[in-house]
């Protein structure tokens, strides 16, 4: 008998302590719906042309690259790491 009154009593701590966590959380949260405030309207266009330029620059740098490999500037060497067997 004195597990079930033990048992009782452990389960309505916890239920006061849920419900004044809960009680907490809805008089102290923000709202759900904040209001949201835009930056301005996006230019799609503009962000597309960012986008086409920094391609660009890209395409150029790994032209370079590419250069550098085939004219033998640049050399690459692949080793196995010490512990590696072949």
């Amino acid at each position: 008998m004195g597990s079930s009154r033990y048992l009782n009593v452990i389960l309505t701590v916890l239920t006061v302590v849920l419900a004044l966590n809960l009680w907490t959380s809805w008089t102290q949260a923000p709202p759900l719906a904040a209001s949201a405030f835009a930056q301005g309207v996006p230019d799609s266009g503009s962000q597309r042309q960012q986008i086409v330029d920094q391609l660009k620059v890209l395409n150029r740098k790994a032209e370079e690259l590419k250069s550098m490999l085939g004219s033998g500037k640049v050399r690459v060497q692949v080793s196995m790491p010490p512990g590696a067997r072949k």
